[in-house]
């Protein structure tokens, strides 16, 4: 039985990536995909329970509501006919922050349906021009060490805004406890 051997590393694949303008342009929206999914993921569920007062089974709807449009990300042809594969990329990091940031001004169960729809239509259609983006614009070699770098980088970002998060929901507690405090002395 014939033993195969693993393929040596490119040790110059960061020198041939590193230069191409496209590698910072798909690093920042990578952090920006990154970092929205995991803070609207994180916070949603606690919004959607007490805030919007919504139940088990509204939850799961918004759930499977999330998972329509990765269904329909073949439409992001027929987009790209019409606008460039990078402005559509732009266009749906934007899009994905529009509908983060409205989530919290809709506490209701269309207005969660509605943002998380938009925010998720956003989130597929730039997965999918990230990918072909990075196959466009870095040769055979180079293209698994940019989707590596780029995995990497998305993990350091959840890692990030996951302490983040984490931080600041300990110090508002602190804050709220002690004006709490204060109130009933």
């Amino acid at each position: 039985m014939p033993k195969y051997k693993a393929a040596p590393a490119d040790s110059h694949a960061f020198a041939r990536a590193r230069p191409n303008p496209m590698f910072p342009f798909l690093m920042v929206l990578t952090m920006s995909s990154t970092i929205g999914m995991r803070a609207w993921t994180t916070l949603s569920n606690h919004f959607a329970v007490e805030t919007a007062n919504l139940k088990g089974d509204q939850i799961g709807m918004i759930q499977s509501v999330r998972e329509i449009p990765g269904r329909l990300t073949l439409l992001a042809v027929f987009l790209i006919r019409v606008i460039d594969e990078h402005r559509l990329s732009v266009l749906s990091i934007l899009l994905l922050g529009f509908g983060i940031s409205v989530t919290g001004l809709f506490p209701s169960y269309a207005g969660l349906l509605a943002t998380t729809l938009i925010m998720s239509f956003a989130f597929h259609y730039y997965e999918t021009t990230n990918q072909s983006l990075t196959l466009q614009y870095f040769d055979i070699k180079v293209a698994p060490w940019v989707f590596g770098k780029l995995r990497s980088l998305a993990a350091a970002s959840n890692i990030a805004i996951g302490a983040f998060i984490y931080g600041i929901t300990y110090f508002l507690t602190i804050g709220k406890s002690v004006s709490l405090w204060a109130a009933s002395s």
